[in-house]
């Protein structure tokens, strides 16, 4: 019991320092939010969960709530609450269940973890806001593959099992404050829950929250429906100011076209009793014409780089699964490749492995079809379109990436042997001729070209850093490096970990990140973010297809990816295209 009040009072502190002394306003619940003559009201299941292997060692407490309905057979919707149950949400659900306005729907709440101090067990680690705050899968993961998997192994008094549906659209998230900004993670990083209530969200700097705003405005919509609360009177710490911050994320949802709406009250403090009183409209909102309305974006997003290339009811088309093992893609004006450690084969236009074509690693493909190629046995070598050695280089070296220049000239990044850090840029020479340019790079893995040979682009993996240098046309080297390019980070990685690159006729960059494919503009910026199916990580990225317009994808589920564009991927084969585009 100890442990109980010093984790609540903890959580009470938090909610309301800030708001001692400022003016309450008088709320008056609705009768949703009272109980109801000839309504049955359900039963509270109250336990304890000490299993977790996501964040190992914490103590929560749980409560599931199963309204007096519920047959115990049939999968219900669910809606999970941070910090305990609020909003006298047992209530407000049982009544409005009555009503016919909302679904069959469990209730299942938990408090954040906790670990006793082994020396003082009464000075608990509190997990609250790494839990919470913190923008990353993680407390998805630990909800879905721990906590909600452990309710359903819990009975009501009279042996009704709980069975929860596994479908998006049946799942609903909330909490207040660190809770709220829980809720929003959750759902964003998860792609498992369709509705969220944010009450107070805080979407300031106690951890990484505070970047999902400007996150919004990248990302390709998502098919969740929000609701915002917050008020006049909401904290404002060294964190940042709760107020302003849930209006950025109202106006970050408005241009990014998601189906939301939001409440925020003069003089409302901090998760005071506005956040229950509203409860009930929240839900008829975010149910609002269950199950025939699905949340959907209401509009296209304001952001003009995703209306640029991406075309309408065009999306991630899921191809074939490959069995090569760190493959990687490469194309030819179209014509698709995978390649291995040791060996290049034939992709077709489903992404299917077919027949064998060469032995070697192609790394990448000039143009007349010139390709640079890689093998342990006979290093770098420039072959003919019909694979006739052309030249061969003498000097041994370990390459990560290759791309080609119109002239005949390539730029690689890797390092001297196979295990080393890959710190090196040379160029080759249409003669054959190998020169160092760069030895000063962290891991870098990949590298591009603009379309117009003016620019080289390197990407570190490890860090977000990339560069860009200036082509020079006489071949007298690379000039004028600069830290050039700004690319997003997730919480759980410490580098974007940017592994492939391609370019398009008009400018753009498109990089495979740990937050999926982002793309930026002509000058550095990540403008739009586009993640693939189930958030898999793309490992390798290539245009192809007879106009260039399908980015074919490789994951880190070994499944080839491809998704149709309004764009013309760059080619050595085509004419250098005029890009003019201002300073930004």
């Amino acid at each position: 019991m100890r442990h109980r009040v010093i984790i609540a009072s903890f959580i009470l502190g938090l909610l309301f320092f800030h708001n001692q002394g400022d003016a309450q306003n008088n709320y008056v619940l609705t009768i949703d939010s009272k109980t109801r003559d000839g309504v049955k009201y359900g039963e509270h299941i109250a336990t304890q969960f000490k299993d977790s292997k996501i964040f190992p060692g914490t103590i929560r407490y749980v409560d599931v709530y199963v309204p007096a309905g519920y047959d115990g057979k049939s999968p219900a919707c669910v809606c999970v609450f941070q910090d305990g149950m609020s909003y006298k949400a047992d209530t407000v659900v049982s009544n409005l269940i009555e009503s016919k306005e909302l679904p069959m729907m469990i209730l299942i709440a938990a408090s954040p973890g906790w670990i006793p101090g082994d020396y003082d067990a009464e000075s608990p680690r509190a997990n609250r806001t790494y839990e919470y705050d913190t923008p990353s899968p993680r407390f998805g993961k630990f909800l879905l593959e721990e906590l909600l998997p452990f309710a359903e192994t819990l009975q009501t008094s009279d042996g009704r099992k709980i069975v929860l549906s596994n479908k998006r659209e049946d799942r609903m998230i909330t909490g207040c404050s660190s809770g709220a900004a829980c809720a929003f993670n959750v759902a964003w990083n998860t792609n498992a829950f369709s509705r969220v209530y944010s009450s107070c969200g805080s979407f300031t700097g106690l951890r990484g929250s505070f970047t999902n705003a400007t996150l919004v405005h990248k990302f390709e919509t998502k098919p969740i429906r929000f609701f915002f609360q917050s008020g006049s009177h909401d904290m404002w710490t060294s964190f940042g100011d709760w107020w302003s911050a849930n209006q950025a994320m109202v106006r970050s949802m408005e241009f990014a076209g998601y189906d939301f709406d939001y409440k925020f009250t003069e003089n409302a403090n901090h998760c005071d009793d506005n956040v229950t009183q509203i409860f009930p409209d929240v839900l008829r909102f975010l149910w609002k014409g269950y199950p025939d309305n699905i949340p959907s974006p209401k509009h296209k997003s304001h952001n003009g780089m995703i209306n640029q290339i991406l075309l309408e009811g065009k999306t991630f088309e899921k191809l074939s699964l490959l069995d090569v093992m760190g493959g990687k893609l490469v194309s030819n004006n179209g014509s698709l490749f995978v390649t291995s450690e040791k060996e290049t084969w034939v992709l077709d236009e489903h992404g299917g492995k077919g027949e064998s074509y060469l032995d070697k690693r192609i790394l990448a493909f000039g143009n007349d079809g010139i390709s640079l190629v890689y093998s342990t046995q006979k290093g770098l070598e420039i072959l003919d379109k019909n694979g006739k050695t052309i030249k061969r280089i003498s000097q041994k070296i370990y390459p990560h990436a290759a791309v080609a220049l119109r002239d005949g000239r390539f730029y690689i990044v890797g390092a001297l042997g196979r295990t080393d850090n890959p710190r090196m840029l040379w160029a080759l020479s249409s003669e054959g001729a190998l020169s160092l340019e760069d030895e000063n790079l962290k891991g870098a893995r990949s590298l591009g070209i603009s379309a117009n040979d003016n620019w080289l682009y390197v990407f570190e993996y490890d860090t977000r850093r990339g560069f860009n240098y200036m082509v020079q046309k006489d071949g007298s080297g690379l000039k004028y490096k600069q830290e050039f390019f700004y690319i997003h980070l997730p919480d759980e990685a410490d580098g974007a970990e940017v592994s492939s690159s391609v370019t398009d006729n008009y400018g753009r960059t498109y990089l495979a990140t740990a937050y999926g494919i982002q793309v930026c503009d002509y000058n550095g910026r990540s403008e739009a973010i586009l993640p693939l199916p189930d958030n898999v990580k793309p490992i390798s990225i290539t245009w192809g297809g007879k106009d260039l317009n399908y980015l074919y994808i490789l994951g880190d589920d070994n499944i080839v990816y491809r998704r149709q564009l309004n764009t013309r991927g760059a080619s050595v084969n085509d004419l250098a295209p005029k890009i003019r585009v201002g300073a930004g």
